[in-house]
């Protein structure tokens, strides 16, 4: 699979598309395959009176410096805030021989989304064509009048039964510093993005043994392509995006910006409605409110098969709210763990869970 990044995804001059990986799931209610399909359009714009004073608030909350805001990094960063979202426009899905119209043209925010139903055969025949590689279904998204200008998109086909992975990104996979507002927009804009040593390691040693995964965080769409990137760069596994709607005209955007647990809730259950017999592993940290969050999830679902929260350095002294998140569960359903290291006995064989 190639990591979709803004770079290679426009369609003219200024026009482009992104096609978020997403997942696709067999109904059994339906008996048929549902496929997630989501994206957004824009296009470069000139700075507008909101864009300049996004910029000026930034400047100002993280103390930057004007030669800071100059920089190839913090334009690549921006990009995504200051484009403009392009409403109303009509996708196409083509896949294999056949195409299919969304129902909804794209949003306000230029976000747009569908579901795609296959039959069993439908989808065999897909693979059986080459369209299908190591579970990633391949299809094209074009704009009405652009049909010459196809953008590939990703979405993975997991089996209703095996182990996924729903795991956070911020101070769980990348090191954001999520208790300051300043280190983490100054991370977030103004510096190279860093993972969290050992954590790619951990994740491919899942993978290895045939976890799926699926990437929910709060952070805004604005920011998927260096997200992937940082993935990719870093040797994260593939998988399923599930990030916040944030419209840059809300005048708590920066506010907003500070992730919080409780919007990933909405994401975690529907994949976990998708995949109702197939055991999950949320992995999260403390600098937020994941133990609360993950511990009230797997109150209620019981394909929850363990549960890993990484305590950051600065949060020694949580054991009562530790306690207190995970109240009513088994102890050996959930960990808190520093190191990476850690897990790597503590998991055991997946197929085992």
């Amino acid at each position: 699979m190639v990591y979709l990044t803004p770079k290679n995804l426009e369609l003219g001059s200024k026009l482009r598309v992104v096609i978020y990986p997403s997942y696709g799931y067999w109904d059994r209610r339906e008996h048929s395959w549902k496929l997630s399909i989501r994206g957004a359009i824009f296009s470069s714009s000139e700075i507008n009176l909101r864009h300049r004073l996004f910029v000026r608030m930034l400047r100002r909350a993280m103390k930057a410096r004007q030669l800071d805001l100059e920089t190839e990094l913090f334009r690549h960063r921006i990009s995504g805030f200051v484009a403009r979202q392009q409403r109303g426009v009509r996708v196409t899905i083509h896949l294999g021989s056949k195409s299919y119209r969304l129902r909804r043209r794209t949003a306000r925010n230029g976000h747009f989304g569908g579901i795609l139903r296959l039959s069993a055969f439908e989808l065999h025949e897909l693979q059986e064509s080459g369209l299908v590689c190591d579970g990633w279904l391949k299809f094209d998204a074009v704009t009405r009048g652009r049909q010459d200008s196809a953008v590939t998109g990703f979405c993975q086909i997991i089996e209703p039964n095996g182990v996924s992975v729903i795991s956070d990104i911020d101070d769980t996979i990348k090191h954001s510093g999520v208790g300051s507002r300043r280190e983490l927009l100054a991370n977030t804009f103004l510096r190279e993005f860093e993972s969290i040593p050992g954590m790619a390691q951990l994740y491919r040693t899942w993978e290895a043994q045939g976890a799926n995964f699926h990437y929910v965080s709060s952070s805004p769409w604005q920011l998927y392509g260096p997200l992937s990137e940082l993935c990719e760069n870093h040797r994260f596994p593939e998988g399923t995006y599930h990030l916040r709607t944030l419209r840059l005209k809300d005048l708590r955007v920066l506010a907003l910006l500070i992730p919080g647990p409780w919007g990933k809730r909405k994401a975690i259950r529907s994949i976990l409605r998708a995949y109702p017999t197939r055991r999950f592993l949320l992995i999260g940290d403390t600098g937020q409110r994941d133990p609360e969050l993950y511990g009230a999830i797997a109150r209620k679902h019981r394909n929850i098969a363990r549960v890993f929260v990484r305590r950051l350095r600065n949060q020694w002294d949580e054991p009562a709210r530790i306690r207190r998140a995970f109240r009513g569960l088994p102890p050996q359903l959930w960990r808190v763990f520093h190191e990476p290291d850690e897990l790597v006995g503590e998991s055991g064989q997946l197929a085992e869970l």
